[in-house]
């Protein structure tokens, strides 16, 4: 069973926190980019009306969601597992709260100086904040949960050597 890409702890086989497989990419069906795709218009069209039967802010909120995500993750837990999904959702979840400190930095560093600094503010921002959300969620399922069932918590004291 896959294990979202983590070894459990102790195992002297742990993956590295990041990692790219390019072979993968040969994996990827036509019928599978054309899901996302019609997902991310989805969420872009829904997010255009908004704008105009409300405001282009309210709308600009809905341009925040991750368009492909759901079927991103249905598409994973089909061909992999559920175990998979998850891992994709944390992911997803770390990069949609760098894009709101992306925003908030954005907000207020506009008001005291240019776009490009503004931009450049915002990126770092984002960068750091998605950086360490991410080392500290992956330090901490590495240390709770086994491979196998990362539904239920298992301290390192518990687990077998």
């Amino acid at each position: 069973m896959s294990d979202g890409g983590r070894s459990q702890p102790g195992s002297g086989g742990d993956e590295p926190l990041v990692a790219v497989e390019a072979g993968r990419l040969k994996e990827i069906r036509g019928r599978d980019l054309a899901i996302r795709f019609a997902f991310g218009a989805a969420v872009s069209i829904v997010a255009g009306a908004v704008s105009l039967v409300f405001n282009p802010v309210v709308g600009g909120l809905f341009l925040a969601f991750p368009a492909i995500l759901p079927a991103s993750v249905t598409l994973i837990e089909q061909k992999e597992s559920t175990d998979e999904a998850v891992h994709d959702i944390e992911g997803a979840t770390i990069g949609a709260l760098g894009l709101a400190v992306f925003a908030v930095v954005t907000g207020i560093v506009l008001r005291h100086t240019s776009a490009v600094v503004a931009l450049a503010a915002a990126t770092a921002a984002w960068l750091v904040t998605s950086v360490v959300l991410y080392l500290a969620l992956e330090s901490l399922l590495r240390r709770e949960w086994g491979p196998l069932d990362r539904g239920s918590p298992v301290s390192a004291e518990t687990q077998d050597p």
